[in-house]
């Protein structure tokens, strides 16, 4: 693991992550949300990693999408309940004649 990916903490500000060379994510406060920006410093959205949603607020391509979703579940992966994160079964049962 480089540098870049290695979480650290000044205070209660997160330092900026680099996600590729367009998007970097951020966290302001330990257990706030995680803001997805651009280069530019544009939010264009905020990850929560207790839920696993992001919330886009701006226009981001759906190729750049699967990336930042991919790098977000990998480095910070959802704290909610296990339980309901596994997958159910949803085949129905055969029924017999």
């Amino acid at each position: 693991m480089g540098l870049q990916t290695q979480l650290r903490y000044n205070g209660w500000v997160q330092g900026p992550q680099t996600i590729n060379d367009s998007y970097y994510c951020l966290r302001s406060k330990p257990d706030g949300k995680i803001s997805i920006l651009t280069t530019n410093s544009y939010v264009v959205g905020e990850y929560d990693d207790k839920t696993g949603d992001i919330r886009w607020q701006r226009v981001v391509l759906a190729n750049q999408k699967v990336v930042i979703q991919s790098y977000l579940h990998r480095h910070y992966p959802p704290k909610g309940d296990n339980n309901n994160n596994t997958p159910k079964e949803t085949r129905k049962k055969p029924v017999a004649a």
